[in-house]
């Protein structure tokens, strides 16, 4: 990769790699310009995909969203390291195998699992050592006050 990994250089050149006019050429400098109705400057344009203007307001990113059709987000800073996210990244026994399951269900059902989720991670919030009940208390199927 460039120097500019992550940055808004380095996005800004990807994008003018792999987005193409309906022919199917590249787009220039000068059409991006033109197709931002005067919000960039050509000087400028080049200053972000060089990487030495660093910090382009929102309205120059929203333009450059806008032409390229991308999501304003696509040009946010990503700060966090590959090591960082690996530390944050969702683990566990089953992690994978619920995922899975998961993306197989409606709607609906996920919506579900979500709230039967939410229910346990809330009796785990209450309980005082941060877990499951130990199921010595009797259910309310038992228990039917």
């Amino acid at each position: 990769m460039t120097e500019y990994e992550g940055t808004i250089a380095e996005k800004l050149e990807k994008l003018f790699d792999e987005v193409r006019k309906p022919d199917g050429s590249k787009y220039t400098q000068t059409e991006v310009v033109e197709g931002t109705n005067g919000v960039l400057t050509r000087v400028y344009l080049w200053k972000l995909r060089k990487g030495h203007a660093t910090n382009p307001g929102f309205h120059i990113i929203k333009a450059l969203a806008d032409f390229f059709r991308v999501d304003t987000n696509y040009f946010s800073q990503d700060e966090e390291s590959t090591e960082e996210k690996e530390k944050t990244k969702p683990t566990g026994r089953y992690f994978e195998e619920i995922q899975t399951r998961a993306a197989k269900m409606d709607d609906k059902a996920q919506k579900v699992i979500l709230d039967m989720m939410d229910y346990i991670l809330s009796t785990q919030k209450s309980e005082p050592s941060g877990g499951i009940s130990s199921g010595t208390e009797p259910s309310s199927a038992e228990n039917p006050d």
